[in-house]
């Protein structure tokens, strides 16, 4: 795919293929629209304004017509909708129409075979938007963004997506940049000028300032993996002994019979996996088998299962019965349990681990006790414990840590909205961006010339502007693009 803004006006249909109430084909390319007039019926359905040529017409920005699209025999095609928007106030900054049709894949074809003979070509995968960016309508960022938005399979995903469309990427690099030059300019002034002219060169006096804009690149190459964790949504697992209720409590968040519950310990034997979303965060969660000593070969395989998922989680449920706690020793039995999930109550995971007490309302009043009192010692350790019923309504509290730990890990409740990056791309991009600055720090430390220095900020900006696009191969932009949907 060439990365040249090819003059030829292309189509495609926006629209999903297959049966449906409507059909959208987008148009792009410039007089687009005095080509298709003459196909449409012009005495009702579109208000058409003369030009100076009499066969040529002119449809006004904005509007949207009902009309009779025909073909070369005079034959109606459909009874459409046009819209048309002029260059350059248009998604791809060329003169756009977009018909509105019947959605019948016979009458979808016959449109297209209409325009092809009108010398237009079926659009490649996300040329619509690569032309946006090559008219400068959009940078890369928004462009990654208007992908994302599409293929987004959940909320956390949709709201990133906005964000890096909004122009936050784009904003906050330039900020950068601009800091990076506001440097440039002193130890290009000692290029460029004698000591005597603008002042003794000390490099180190730069130092500082250059510590700052590396923390925050690096800040902002470490944001990709928050957004990752966003987009795919927090690995949640639950995990204990059997019979500890992980499978009642995991249908209760769901509110639905996904897992299967029975009083027989080892039920569940496999990683069940469902999604959750708690107030627009999503969670990946899972049902796992039982921890325990046994010789089932399968149930085996089960709890090998559940001591992966333990270690590759984001957040960890460890569900206990404090019934089943032998010689009342209640804070053993609980460390047990942790322990048995590869944690240690020192561990550095410990603050993503929900400590659940199951089966609240089966516990005698003396039991109750025991527990409020290790709930109470537990979280002075800084341990988050929640309580849970039988029945499945109850799971308030659990939802709500829940829903608190998600905006620590994400840094959802920060008080300020930053740049996420949305691509392991911009990632890379602004990690050799911070390795520039971190090179130019070493140098300005050891008093070296600036033609050194100013050379390595030069490469630090370049990095960051190929974060929104400004500096990019044709291999990068094709790669970028190829994976958008036709018709986008």
């Amino acid at each position: 795919m060439a990365i040249a803004n090819e003059a030829q006006t292309i189509f495609a249909q926006s629209t999903a293929r297959g049966r449906s109430a409507i059909a959208l084909h987008r148009i792009s390319g410039s007089g687009c629209h005095n080509v298709l007039a003459p196909f449409l019926k012009r005495n009702f359905t579109v208000q058409i304004k003369k030009t100076k040529t009499e066969n040529s017409f002119e449809l006004a920005h904005g509007t949207a017509r009902y009309c009779n699209l025909y073909d070369f025999s005079g034959k109606v095609i459909d009874d459409c909708v046009i819209t048309f928007y002029r260059s350059p106030n248009s998604y791809t900054g060329e003169d756009t129409l977009e018909i509105a049709s019947h959605g019948n894949p016979l009458i979808s074809a016959q449109i297209h075979a209409l325009l092809r003979q009108l010398d237009m070509r079926d659009a490649r995968p996300g040329e619509f938007t690569q032309r946006a960016f090559l008219n400068g309508k959009i940078d890369l960022t928004r462009a990654e963004a208007i992908d994302q938005l599409i293929h987004a399979d959940t909320v956390g995903g949709i709201e990133l997506a906005r964000d890096a469309n909004s122009g936050m990427i784009s904003e906050h690099t330039d900020a950068l940049r601009l800091r990076i030059i506001s440097l440039m300019a002193y130890f290009e002034a000692h290029i460029d000028f004698a000591e005597d002219e603008i002042g003794t060169y000390d490099s180190r006096r730069q130092t500082q300032e250059l510590r700052e804009i590396q923390s925050t690149i690096e800040r902002l190459a470490s944001s990709f993996e928050n957004g990752l964790k966003m987009r795919e949504g927090l690995k949640l697992v639950f995990a204990g002994e059997p019979n500890a209720g992980k499978s009642s409590l995991y249908n209760a968040l769901l509110g639905t019979d996904r897992a299967i519950v029975t009083d027989v310990p080892g039920t569940t034997r496999d990683v069940v996996e469902d999604r959750l979303v708690l107030e627009g965060r999503d969670f990946v969660i899972l049902d796992t088998a039982g921890l325990r000593e046994t010789t089932d070969t399968v149930e085996k395989l089960g709890i090998k299962k559940t001591i992966s998922s333990i270690s590759d989680a984001d957040v960890v449920c460890c569900i206990v019965d404090p019934q089943h706690s032998e010689n009342g020793n209640l804070r053993n039995f609980v460390k047990r349990n942790i322990q048995n999930l590869g944690l240690g109550l020192d561990s550095e995971r410990i603050s993503s681990l929900v400590l659940t007490f199951t089966k609240s309302d089966q516990w005698s009043p003396k039991l109750a006790q025991e527990v409020a009192d290790v709930i109470a010692e537990l979280k002075n350790e800084n341990l988050i414990c929640v309580r849970c019923s039988s029945a499945s309504a109850d799971v308030d509290e659990l939802k709500l840590q829940l829903i608190n730990i998600y905006d620590l890990i994400t840094n959802r409740n920060s008080g300020v909205k930053s740049p996420i990056l949305i691509s392991s791309r911009q990632r890379d991009k602004a990690k050799l961006a911070s390795t520039a600055i971190h090179d130019a720090i070493h140098l300005t430390e050891k008093g070296d010339f600036p033609e050194k220095i100013a050379s390595l900020l030069v490469l630090a900006c370049q990095h960051l502007g190929e974060v929104i696009g400004e500096v990019g191969t044709e291999d990068v932009l094709n790669s970028i693009f190829a994976n958008f949907c036709i018709g986008k």
